[in-house]
């Protein structure tokens, strides 16, 4: 996705009323406030693309926030969309550019699977380190190969997740305090979309892929919003999804 400006024009139009950014924000919202002991807690985006989470925390009151990313073009939205001086960082080497054991908060959404082979376990590792012991890291990520399509390739997913893959990245340094698929009631449609989307890279292989990234129509728009915040308030448990959240606690 990096030097792909059509993509970030893309995430920067809808980011702040597209049913699926405005439900991520609303989980990482509702997980922070697990937290709510931190008078002012010090949260760091990384990855923070165009800079929708950060305007959202901001506007729900929170002041200590930080942000990096290493595209100069979504740091250049996130800085004029925030006010906030966003870094241009390489989040495998987040430990450089941020003293140890130094958040109480870190969101990384759809961020380490962008990364090579074995670099998405580097980038963690290097969270962890500027991350309180006790602090806590949220991650949204793209969920189980079933769900892989043309988006993967526009915005240069290397991989999708499962929780056994989670587990086996952190080993002994946190714990997985709470994890769940999203969204699971519009999954089928999604799964038959991504699924028609790669039948149609077969026959149309020249055609421009471009990713999901798309405001639908107000009415549609609001019920998918509705539905997926409905069941990510209510739904304990949700076996699959095209993205699984989760909530990782450094060990002390």
């Amino acid at each position: 996705m990096i030097g792909n400006r059509y993509e970030y024009d893309a995430m920067a139009a809808c980011e702040q009323e597209m049913w699926w950014y405005r439900c991520l924000h609303d989980l990482t919202f509702q997980h922070i406030q697990k937290k709510q002991h931190l008078s002012s807690p010090r949260i760091l985006d990384a990855g923070c693309g165009t800079g929708g989470l950060l305007v959202y925390l901001k506007e729900k009151g929170f002041t200590n926030l930080n942000g990096f990313d290493l595209s100069p073009d979504a740091v250049e939205y996130a800085r004029t969309s925030t006010g906030i001086d966003v870094q241009l960082v390489d989040i495998t080497r987040a430990d450089e550019a941020y003293p140890e054991n130094y958040f109480d908060i870190i969101t990384s959404h759809d961020t380490v699977c962008l990364l090579q082979q074995g670099q998405d376990t580097i980038a963690l590792s290097k969270l962890l380190a500027i991350l309180k012991p006790g602090g806590v890291l949220l991650m949204n990520l793209p969920a189980l190969k079933a769900f892989n399509g043309t988006h993967d390739i526009a915005v240069g997913i290397q991989k999708r997740y499962s929780i056994k893959a989670i587990k086996n990245m952190i080993g002994q340094r946190a714990l997985i305090k709470s994890y769940s698929y999203w969204p699971f009631l519009l999954s089928p449609g999604i799964f038959f979309t991504r699924s028609i989307q790669k039948i149609s890279t077969v026959f149309r292989p020249r055609k421009k892929v471009v990713s999901d990234v798309k405001m639908p129509s107000s009415m549609v728009n609001r019920f998918f919003y509705t539905l997926t915040n409905m069941e990510n308030t209510h739904f304990r448990v949700k076996p699959w999804g095209s993205s699984l959240f989760l909530m990782l606690q450094k060990n002390i």
